[in-house]
């Protein structure tokens, strides 16, 4: 019976991702955000459980890719896709730019499953990352346009090239081969782990007082606007001190064999 827990548990990720599908077409932007953030848990979860019962299968490997590739692949895309189709922008083709951003989930999702080297840290942007930037992002804009109130997120949003060149640049990153790290099993420290003890710093030094004032100053509570956006600085400070690291790791690869 035990077997059956974490397949469970990973279906329970593929519900969410399928309400969030479903709120994400009818312009339910907050909703569709916090099922996705249900999805994270179960995503956490399943892995948990299949470690811990000691039931880890290639069927429940599988499953979990599935799932995620909707969860995570799809329902941020049509987020974006819906968004920028009632945004008002002259030139709607563009919108359709959300589904490369799925097809390049697809192809990471593929390529984790074949690739054994990424047990402890990724190539590439993790899905469930690239997810956890436009989906809390559209959710907070939301948010501010209810209100009624600015925001630089907003602003970001309302240019007809922004949604179109994230959800391309998030699916480069998903299928690229820049090393990105993973907090499996790892403890904080400076000299094991630089860059990951450099991202817990900067995120709770910088990033986090920003996202607390700014979502604030809203004043539509903790969950509909700190939340998402410190869930967003944080991933787009992990893709930044990552490529940093990739670039100059890259550099001292150059100068050590000149």
């Amino acid at each position: 019976m035990k077997k059956y827990i974490p397949d469970g548990i990973t279906l329970m990720n593929l519900v969410c991702g399928v309400c969030a599908c479903v709120l994400a077409m009818w312009g339910q932007y907050v909703p569709a955000f916090l099922f996705l953030l249900g999805s994270v848990v179960f995503d956490f979860l399943d892995g948990f459980f299949a470690r811990l019962l000691n039931v880890v299968t290639p069927l429940g490997k599988q499953l979990d890719s599935l799932s995620d590739l909707v969860s995570f692949g799809l329902a941020p895309a049509l987020m974006a896709f819906n968004w920028y189709l009632h945004s008002g922008a002259s030139h709607t083709v563009f919108a359709y730019a959300a589904f490369f951003y799925t097809c390049c989930a697809a192809l990471r999702l593929a390529r984790f499953n074949i690739d054994h080297g990424q047990k402890t840290d990724f190539k590439g942007l993790a899905v469930p990352a690239a997810a956890m930037i436009i989906a809390p992002l559209l959710s907070f804009a939301q948010v501010c346009n209810k209100q009624d109130t600015p925001s630089f997120v907003t602003s970001l949003l309302d240019k007809e090239w922004f949604l179109p060149m994230l959800a391309v640049i998030l699916g480069v990153l998903m299928v690229s081969r820049i090393k990105m790290f993973s907090l499996k099993g790892k403890k904080l420290s400076l000299s094991r782990f630089p860059i990951e003890s450099v991202f817990f710093i900067a995120f709770l030094v910088i990033v986090l007082p920003l996202a607390v004032l700014h979502g604030r100053s809203i004043g539509a509570g903790f969950f509909y606007t700190v939340l998402p956006l410190a869930i967003v600085f944080a991933f787009v400070l992990y893709i930044l001190i990552n490529v940093v690291a990739a670039i100059s790791h890259r550099g001292a690869e150059i100068d050590i064999q000149e």
